[in-house]
């Protein structure tokens, strides 16, 4: 299969340093459990373009190579890349790609042949939806930890897998799932369905 992966929170563990960035640079006491949406100004309140400049600063800040991978995703890549044909797809803008390409060639070491770079959470970029770079490049499936985008993408028929350890459905009845979405809590439930 063609499997596209997202990064932050999926292959890296971003949400704890840039929770730990956040709280040191705005005497705040955030904690990781406290983000239930992608939109961070929701947590941390004021407007998107100032949650957006916090989140560039800290793309350029030393603290964002402290980001390691999710727990057990570097061997749990490598053993489904032996089947797989294992592509990224992040909202991360281009700025950070040479930063990208190192963390993913230091812990995954080659396993991701391409990654997309979608500028979802910038001001100044015309994003491309990650559903659409899916149908683009013939994903069959799609591991994701934004269950809107997890769900636009089983709407156009790529099977999905929301990626959340820390959250549930629950809360979320609004909300009609297709056939062909699952949640998924590890790496271990993630490379199961994926046998």
């Amino acid at each position: 299969m063609k499997i596209a992966i997202d990064i932050d929170g999926v292959l890296s563990d971003l949400m704890p340093v840039l929770n730990e960035f956040y709280n040191n640079r705005h005497g705040t006491n955030f904690r990781v459990e406290d983000y239930k949406h992608h939109d961070f100004e929701k947590t941390w309140g004021g407007s998107k373009e100032n949650a957006v400049k916090i989140v560039e600063d800290f793309f350029q800040s030393p603290d964002f190579l402290k980001v390691r991978p999710m727990p057990y995703s570097p061997e749990c890549v490598l053993r489904l890349s032996r089947n797989h044909d294992l592509f990224s797809v992040t909202s991360r803008p281009e700025s950070v790609r040479s930063q990208t390409e190192q963390f993913l060639q230091k812990y995954f070491f080659g396993a991701i042949s391409n990654v997309f770079y979608t500028g979802q959470y910038t001001l100044s970029a015309s994003y491309i939806s990650k559903a659409g770079i899916c149908l683009e490049e013939k994903a069959d499936v799609i591991v994701e930890d934004c269950l809107e985008t997890a769900v636009d993408c089983a709407i156009k028929g790529i099977h999905a897998l929301w990626f959340a350890p820390r959250n549930s459905i629950n809360g979320q009845d609004h909300l009609t799932l297709p056939k062909n979405f699952v949640h998924v809590k590890n790496w271990f439930e993630i490379v199961e369905k994926l046998k």
